[in-house]
């Protein structure tokens, strides 16, 4: 070193430049260069050389410093004036950036903090005022913020000076760039200078431990002695002369010979050194996977023993044996081969081995336990086992693996006797040990991360056919419904998987994570993120595993079906839940959940439920009871149930077809529940199951046409048939008609379902022509060929169909039975016709038409009839028994149709002269006198009171003046006569009217048929018995029977006989007690005698009393009269009087009577005056 150089501005200077104080100038970079071009230029001049000192720096002209200074500059290597690259400056402006804004933010944090600070007031006597009389408050707090300020801006100004500089440096970027880089190189060769010095320190002090060579006794003794020596000792500084190549090779083939003899002599050589190659003058002896040894020997006598030359290891990775070590090794080696021989050296080589395998062992465990592995592996090593636990964090028993080395009393060479020892890998799986792990040591290659996998996979292969095994014996595995597939491996277990297919598109795979020994499931979501938490908590049980796995399956299926009804027209009942005896009551198995749905137009008395079990999914159909009490729960019951397939694709489709499907089948329940509470015998067939196409059955029942409505229980109008009317005569088949009821789709728009109703209609084809579709409803049709009848009805599904299809069908059948009617019977014209309407021309001839109007209302099986023209038509006396006839009605409504217009052309003759005297000696005239037939005044009055259809009551009346002695003195106007005109048929059955006197005969009827008995004698006598009436009417002594389409002739006769009468005044009154008296006698004799059974026997024997000549034609009359027995079953009762006929009694006249009037007219008449009372008024 030459000596302590002088500084400036802290840099040292060149050796040999001192700069004088007066060339000084102001500029510190100035002085620095100069220096540094003087140093350049003192070390690399041009030839001249100058000691320390000899030459000032103040002596150098002014003028050369700047040249000098560029020269050394320039003349410097490119390498060191680049050593620093330029990517490493930063850019002025934005250092300037980062200044200016720390400036900014170190101030804006200065004024809050000195904002914070509180300055007390200082008292006026204390304080100085400044020259701004201000005063100047000098307290410590104020002094300390004024402390700060100004010790930031000062902080603040240096910062800026250096940027400053650095600005004025920027202007010579390339010049400072090199400065700097030249500065670098020469910290850099200090730094070598020192590492220099270091190392010749560092030398001395190793150098004083050298060892100095023993000295040469021998060769000292000889001096001594002799005075001289032979051969000066080298003291090993003076090299050997190396052998010769042909030395060298010589003594090589000497060694092999006597390696070969040795070896092939020697009879103590173990198997397992057998294998062996002599090369070299040596023998390398091979132990596979173990190690090589090269051994030799010294001499050539026999005795001579075998010496270690070297040793390998023959496996990997190889471990390192440093020279100590192998001296070490060698050293044993030659002791157990002078001890044992080679068995012992062997034995020796073959522990080493076994003892640095373990150890590799041990070493790559602890690499595992601080890398991939940490955390999940624990090691520990016991003497000379090597014990590894792996996934200590799940929760079941421990799972280990031991690794050591057996004695060898298990297992022996196979070549020797003698026991060897051996690494014995031994497994423990959750606390119990493995019988016979099928882990492949690879001795050539260790790897402790391969034996890990090994008995991992092995121990994974075994949880997943646990819980392969399980899941085989479950319903939906067992069947092949749904797939399960294992893949097996016993040395990855990256490639031990377990899938399980959930549903036809969904599939998850369960492995085991090798490392931490947690089950994965894949692909991963929310739901199999909760299901593997939960699988790794359970402490290794597979039936919790496979339960939670199959659940987890339901949960899938849960989330299908929640996502085919989104967006449809299904509603989640999410807030409604069962209880569990409801669940077990109605779905049985054990239910891992179960969701309900709702279609809108169900209401709340049906709804949907799914249930997903463990052995599949099913759907419900439920129906909701009323409860039995007021506080009770609603009940439910199943009406359909399903199961639903795996490959069933739950989509929006399927939903909509399931909605579709149940919609119609409650329907069709609902129906048939409605049916079968009316006691109505229904068919169903049993539903179809469910699928992509299905088709649902249809409801059949009849329909009898003679009870036409069908009300729930609690309508008021609903017309009850007893049980014996259903069994009474009308029992043809053609008032049954089969309505086969189906459901016809459901009409999203309105949330009502369309209920289709088709029945048989027997019209003829001639009278379907006239019913065109325009009078038909909207949602009616038929057709005229086959007379097929289609219903449509639109309704909720929570109220049945079916009424209003047999109301339709009704009004239906009003129509067709009408126009069937007009069509068959004769004198029947249809002039108007609609839907709801006839106009039906019944009489054409001259003078008068007459027609009718019939108007049939829904709901109402009574027409309403306004008969046409409405103040001449005769039957409009008719037109409240016509009602009540429909209203009573027992008989189909085609029955009644006819009935009905038969009648009408029946009773016109009838209506039309009953009318006419009505209309002369009505009881509303206002004149009292009315000219007879013969010109005179009368002063009788006729009342016409039909009783039914075809029974009529006719009342005379005559003024007070003309009462005869029999009536009481106090009735006006009094009772003349009272007659009763009935429908009556012929053998051959032709339609007559029988007329009669009231029956008087029953004890509680008090009025008697006519006013005295001279005027009952001379109506029988000029009618009733006369025979000589020119075959216009049939004489019964106490009756006569007239054509129904001739009755004017018999009731022209009595009329004028009644009129004549009162012209001409009471009979005597003599004869007339006298009549009276033979009348009361008689009527006395005939209920003593109890012989006479009819009418006509009484009235005979009477006149048999009283000398009557008329007897005898009457019992000359050809064939006897047949009498209708109207009200044959009606029991008699003193306090009840009962109508003749009775109200649903027949108006088809044409029809063959009942067969109990078609006996003996004598026989029956006694019943007849027994049960049959008219009342007249």
């Amino acid at each position: 070193m030459n000596g302590d150089r002088p500084t400036a501005n802290g840099e040292p200077l060149s050796n040999g430049i001192q700069q004088d104080a007066a060339t000084t100038t102001p500029s510190a970079g100035q002085i620095k260069q100069e220096g540094e071009a003087a140093g350049l230029s003192a070390s690399g001049g041009e030839g001249s050389s100058h000691a320390n000192g000899d030459i000032n720096a103040s002596q150098l002209p002014e003028g050369d410093i700047g040249p000098n200074v560029a020269n050394g500059v320039e003349q410097a290597p490119s390498e060191i004036l680049h050593l620093i690259p330029k990517d490493n400056y930063l850019p002025i402006a934005a250092l300037i950036t980062r200044a200016s804004q720390s400036c900014w933010n170190g101030l804006s944090d200065l004024v809050e903090e000195l904002a914070s600070i509180q300055v007390p007031e200082q008292s006026a006597e204390h304080t100085k005022l400044l020259p701004n009389n201000l005063p100047n408050n000098q307290t410590r707090a104020n002094l300390d913020k004024k402390e700060r300020l100004l010790q930031f801006a000062n902080y603040q100004k240096a910062d800026f000076v250096k940027l400053l500089v650095l600005l004025q440096w920027s202007k010579s970027v390339d010049d400072v760039s090199k400065t700097i880089s030249i500065n670098f190189w020469l910290m850099k060769r200090r730094q070598a200078y020192w590492d220099a010095i270091a190392s010749l320190a560092t030398l001395k002090q190793e150098s004083a431990g050298f060892q100095i060579p023993n000295p040469d006794l021998k060769g000292g003794a000889e001096v001594l002695a002799t005075g001289r020596m032979r051969k000066f000792s080298t003291l090993d500084y003076i090299p050997q002369k190396d052998l010769s190549d042909k030395q060298i090779l010589q003594l090589l083939r000497t060694l092999n010979r006597s390696l070969s003899v040795k070896l092939t002599l020697a009879d103590d050589l173990p198997p397992q050194l057998r294998r062996y190659r002599i090369h070299d003058g040596r023998v390398t002896f091979i132990v596979p996977h173990e190690f090589e040894v090269d051994l030799s020997i010294l001499d050539d006598s026999p005795d001579a023993q075998f010496r270690m030359v070297d040793f390998r290891f023959c496996f990997s990775p190889l471990p390192h044996i440093p020279d100590n070590l192998r001296s070490e090794i060698e050293l044993c080696a030659n002791t157990n081969i002078d001890r044992d021989g080679l068995q012992g050296c062997y034995l020796f080589l073959h522990e080493l081995a076994l003892s640095y395998k373990l150890a590799e062992f041990h070493r790559q465990a602890l690499e595992l336990a601080r890398g991939q592995w940490v955390g999940n592996i624990r090691v520990e090593m016991i003497r000379r086992n090597l014990i590894i636990q792996y996934w200590p964090e799940r929760q079941i028993g421990k799972s280990w693996i031991e690794i050591g080395i057996a004695s060898g009393t298990a297992k022996k060479d196979g070549r020797s006797q003698d026991l060897v020892p051996f690494l014995e890998i031994k497994c423990m799986r959750q606390g119990k040990r493995v019988d016979s792990p099928q882990v492949h040591l690879d001795e050539s290659r260790l790897s402790l991360e391969e034996i890990l996998h090994q008995v991992i996979a092995q121990h994974s292969t075994q949880i997943l056919d646990s819980i392969y095994d399980k899941l085989a014996l479950t319903p939906l595995f067992a069947k092949a419904e749904l797939s399960l597939d294992q893949n097996i491996s016993h040395q990855n277990p990256e490639e031990c998987s377990l899938t399980m297919q959930l549903s036809r598109p969904s599939r998850i795979q369960i492995k085991i994570e090798p490392v931490t020994g947690l089950l994965l499931i894949s692909p991963v979501s929310e739901r199999s993120e909760r299901l593997q938490y939960e699988i790794n908590r359970i402490h290794g049980v597979a039936e919790e595993i496979v339960s939670k796995l199959l659940n987890f399956r339901c949960s899938i299926r849960e989330a299908s079906v929640f996502a085919g009804t989104t967006g449809t027209s299904w509603e989640a009942l999410r807030a409604f839940k069962f209880n569990q005896a409801e669940i077990k009551a109605l779905f049985g198995d054990p239910v891992v959940r179960i969701n309900l749905f709702r279609q809108a137009p169900w209401g709340l008395g049906y709804s949907l439920a799914v249930t997903h079990s463990q052995h599949g999914d099913h759907w419900w159909l439920l129906q909701q009871l009323r409860p039995s009490g007021p506080h009770l729960q609603p009940r439910f019951q199943v009406i359909r149930s399903q199961r639903i397939e795996i490959s069933e694709e739950l989509s929006a489709a399927y939903f909509e077809r399931l909605a579709e499907y149940a919609t119609g089948l409650i329907c069709l329940r609902r129906n048939a529940d409605y049916l079968e509470e009316r006691k109505e015998k229904v068919s169903l067939a049993p539903f179809p199951a469910f699928g992509r196409k299905y088709e649902l059955p249809e409801l059949s029942f009849d329909l009898d046409l003679s009870r036409p409505a069908l009300r729930s229980p609690s309508g008021s109008t609903t017309q009850t048939v007893p049980a014996k009317m259903s069994k009474t005569s009308w029992t043809s088949p053609d008032i049954l008609k089969s309505v086969k009821f189906r459901f016809g789709g459901l009409d999203r728009a309105t949330n009502s379902i369309t209920a289709i109703g088709q029945l048989q209609n027997r019209a003829s084809s001639a009278a379907l022509k006239h019913i065109d579709a325009s009078i038909l409803e909207p949602d009616v049709t038929m057709s005229s060929e086959d007379g097929s009848v289609t219903i449509r009805v639109k309704t909720s599904i929570t109220e049945p169909a079916i009424p209003e299809i047999v109301a339709k069908a009704m009004d239906l059948e009003k129509i067709v039975s009408t126009v069937e009617q007009i069509h068959h019977l004769p004198g029947l014209q249809l002039k108007n016709l609609s839907n709801s309407a006839f106009t039906i021309t019944y009489h054409t001839e001259p003078p008068k038409e007459y027609s009718l109007g019939m108007t049939f209302t829904r709901g109402s099986e009574v027409p309403r009839l306004e008969f046409l023209p409405l103040c001449d038509n005769p039957h409009t006396l008719l037109s409240a028994q016509y009602s009540k006839h429909f209203e009573a009605g027992r008989a189909p409504f085609a029955t009644q149709v006819r009935d009905f217009l038969t009648s009408l052309k029946v009773t016109l003759p009838l209506l039309t002269f009953l009318r006419d005297i009505q209309g002369s000696h009505g009881l509303d005239i206002k004149d009292s006198q009315v000219p007879s037939s013969d010109g005179q005044r009368s002063a009788m009055r006729v009342h016409i009171l039909p009783r039914t259809t075809t029974a009529f009551a006719i009342q005379y009346f005559t003024a007070a003046a003309d009462v005869p002695r029999d009536v009481g003195p106090g009735s006006h106007p009094h009772l003349l006569a009272r007659l009763e005109i009935l429908p009556h048929l012929t053998v051959s059955e032709k339609p007559m009217w029988l007329v009669r006197a009231a029956l008087e005969d029953f004890q509680s009827y008090s009025k008697p048929s006519y006013s005295s008995p001279a005027l009952r004698n001379k109506l029988r006598e000029e009618v009733f018995a006369r025979a000589d009436n020119g075959g216009k009417w049939l004489a019964l002594d106490t009756a006569a029977v007239c054509p129904a389409d001739q009755p004017e002739t018999m009731l022209r006769a009595i009329h004028d006989l009644l009129s004549k009468w009162v012209t001409e005044g009471t009979a005597s009154t003599s004869k007339g007690d006298k009549q009276i008296k033979g009348t009361t006698t008689s009527k006395q004799a005939g209920r003593q005698d109890n012989n006479a059974s009819n009418l006509n026997q009484q009235r005979s024997s009477n006149g048999n009393d009283n000398g009557n000549s008329n007897v005898k034609p009457v019992a000359k009359a050809p064939g006897p009269a047949k009498m209708q027995a109207h009200g044959a079953n009606a029991s008699p009762n003193g306090g009840i009087k009962t109508q003749w006929p009775p109200p649903n009694a027949s108006m088809n006249m044409g029809g063959r009577m009942a067969a109990a009037g078609k006996g003996n007219a004598n026989a029956n008449a006694n019943a007849r005056r027994n049960n049959e009372v008219i009342t007249l008024d």
